[in-house]
């Protein structure tokens, strides 16, 4: 009977974990701004993004994205194949569409690169925390750098919210990041709004996603389609054009 007894809590005690696991206690919103030309700054893309954790997982998302995949689901269901009105109207991909969950130490992104998203495991970044001290949205924040594959990064934290969150891949600092930029300023983000949520913290739908075991993986393929990006299916011309707008962009 005590046997039972034992097993049931910790059955129970199982469960409860699970369901705080996978329950938010914050929901972040980012405003990200990126400019494809650093010689054009009056040309950028801008969304705003969520970030929806607690202290094991989080999931940073488009909410554009998130509601066109929830158009996508309906239209699916309620689609008569007999039927199809081509002209009818449906709105437009967001612009923004990567996507990172995050789940103890493991950080997973999911990138758009041409027709298809890749996933991969994000490596570590190493922190280096700086002396330089501002506020943001009245919360004490201190200053950190980190060098990614090919940019620097700085960003602002806040201990005053003990999650080692930030948007993006951006996260491991002993605080909440409220903002982030490379040192051309290329890629921002910048805190929004904050505040509690008890939302499921989920993953995004998967469409047309390869997965890959090394972000090496990634590049290679993304160095690939920057080099070959119309994979032939434009004349000569047309390519050479597009292929020295590409050589232009900065790729986040």
């Amino acid at each position: 009977m005590v046997r039972k007894i034992i097993f049931l809590i910790s059955v129970f005690s199982y469960l409860f974990y699970s369901a705080q696991k996978d329950q938010a206690s914050l929901e972040i919103v980012y405003y990200f701004k990126i400019i494809p030309d650093s010689l054009n700054r009056a040309n950028f893309t801008e969304s705003n993004m969520i970030l929806r954790c607690n202290k094991y997982k989080s999931i940073y998302f488009s909410p554009a994205m998130a509601s066109y995949y929830e158009y996508l689901k309906d239209y699916a269901q309620k689609i008569d194949p007999k039927k199809i009105d081509v002209n009818t109207s449906r709105p437009s991909i967001p612009k923004v569409r990567h996507n990172v969950w995050k789940d103890g130490d493991t950080v997973i992104a999911t990138i758009p690169l041409g027709m298809y998203f890749y996933t991969f495991r994000e490596p570590s970044l190493n922190w280096q925390l700086m002396d330089e001290i501002k506020e943001i949205q009245g919360m004490k924040c201190q200053l950190a750098k980190v060098k990614t594959e090919h940019d620097i990064f700085y960003a602002w934290y806040t201990a005053e919210i003990p999650f080692s969150e930030g948007p993006f891949r951006f996260k491991g600092l002993p605080g909440l990041i409220l903002e982030v930029y490379n040192k051309s300023k290329t890629i921002e983000f910048s805190v929004a709004s904050i505040k509690k949520s008890e939302k499921e913290i989920e993953k995004m739908e998967r469409v047309s996603t390869i997965d890959l075991q090394d972000k090496k993986d990634f590049l290679k393929a993304r160095d690939k389609w920057l080099k070959y990006p119309f994979n032939n299916i434009v004349n000569k011309e047309i390519e050479k054009r597009g292929l020295e707008e590409v050589k232009k962009l900065n790729v986040f």
